[in-house]
């Protein structure tokens, strides 16, 4: 079936092609595209394919086609001329609708605190009650504070009726211990006490090398999340997310903005640069950027992508603060108050401080974007305590 798609592509440059084996899938870049003949293409595979969903946004085309067995992404990038498709066995797909909520709950936006050094633990309160969790942070505290904190922050705030947390999705933007550590061992601990209805990531397949400085941690977050899920959560929706999709959530949509596929086949040195990009947007007209851990030419990519598309309220500030993001980008977002997923010390510090292991810890002040963060914007959180924002006016509740 590959070569029948990429014969569909005759005439295009087919750049690079990368088999993920993980998600069951190939990768196929296209560069030197112009509209028209991306236009030419996608008609093309109409007369094979079902259309699932579609939409442009700035010039940029995303489209689902699905078979009975199988399932295209194409991504074509007008300001690159760059086109990417992805095709494999059909997985579960987002709703194009939103969801029936007979419930109109205030929506809110919490930063968790966390007594680990770093790491991204965001919860959404959805208009049905149920939770919107994104990533979660590290877990090596010996009294396991952090997933404590969690579980008790979702208990409280959960409806009376609710008999347990319902979490509508948990989202992990990469595979780096200090956001999906967290997860996991809440998962192992407070599993059977939540109600766990999607979970959602998209990883390359770490087995190929494709992270050039890996130690093997990456691999070993892939393999133990499936097994976790697989063993625990077999009923638990499965979502591999692609740049273009939206997931509908009550009273919030998370649209997915950048993942590993957009970025490859450029060096990722590390599993920041697989990090997905999504922004929140509100029933209230809010929107939230969380770029998660997305590296300096990740976020130049979608600035280019993207540009101004990218305005939000509130940004979460890449990467803790340190290295990673750039300028331009976050002149782009020009948010109204800013997330720094980063502990106090680590924000106010000027130098450098060593940490209770005699560990030298870099803080923000050292990385000029985020010295420029600090003296063009007002409103900072970071993680040295929970911070819950309202999504109707950004009040801090």
């Amino acid at each position: 079936m590959l070569d029948f798609i990429t014969a569909k592509g005759e005439g295009l440059t087919l750049a690079n092609t990368y088999e993920n084996a993980k998600n069951q899938n190939v990768v196929l870049r296209y560069t030197d595209v112009s509209e028209a003949r991306f236009e030419e293409y996608y008609n093309t595979l109409l007369r094979d394919f079902t259309l699932y969903n579609e939409k442009t946004v700035v010039g940029n085309h995303f489209a689902t086609l699905v078979t009975d067995t199988h399932e295209l992404h194409i991504c074509f990038y007008q300001a690159i001329s760059e086109m990417r498709v992805i095709y494999g066995i059909r997985c579960w797909l987002p709703s194009k609708e939103a969801p029936v909520c007979n419930e109109s709950l205030p929506l809110t936006l919490t930063q968790m605190g966390l007594i680990i050094n770093s790491g991204l633990s965001l919860v959404v309160t959805l208009a049905d009650g149920s939770f919107l969790l994104i990533d979660g942070g590290k877990e090596a505290n010996d009294e396991h504070q952090d997933r404590k904190h969690l579980f008790e922050f979702l208990w409280e705030h959960k409806p009376k009726h609710h008999e347990k947390p319902k979490i509508a999705a948990w989202l992990i933007s990469h595979s780096h211990t200090d956001h999906i550590n967290l997860c996991q061992e809440f998962l192992k601990e407070y599993g059977n006490r939540v109600e766990l209805s999607l979970f959602g990531y998209n990883f390359p397949d770490f087995e190929t090398g494709i992270i050039t400085k890996s130690e093997g941690k990456e691999l070993y977050w892939q393999t133990t999340t499936k097994d976790l899920l697989d063993e625990r959560f077999p009923n638990t929706t499965r979502y591999t997310m692609h740049t273009g999709q939206s997931l509908l959530l009550p009273g919030c949509e998370v649209e997915i903005l950048t993942t590993w596929e957009d970025f490859w086949p450029q060096e990722m040195p590390s599993a920041n640069h697989s990090s997905f990009i999504i922004r929140l947007k509100f029933a209230t007209g809010k929107t939230v950027l969380v770029p998660a851990d997305a590296w300096k030419p990740t976020t130049a990519q979608a600035l280019a992508i993207w540009g101004d598309y990218l305005k939000s309220d509130v940004l979460q500030v890449v990467h803790h603060g340190l290295s990673g993001g750039n300028i331009d980008f976050y002149k782009a977002v020009a948010p109204e108050l800013l997330l720094w997923p980063t502990p106090e010390i680590r924000f106010v510090s000027e130098e450098p401080y060593l940490n209770a292991a005699g560990e030298k810890k870099a803080v923000a002040r050292q990385f000029e974007p985020s010295c420029w963060l600090m003296e063009h914007f007002d409103r900072h959180y970071h993680h040295g305590k929970t911070v819950t924002l309202d999504m109707k006016d950004l009040s801090e509740i």
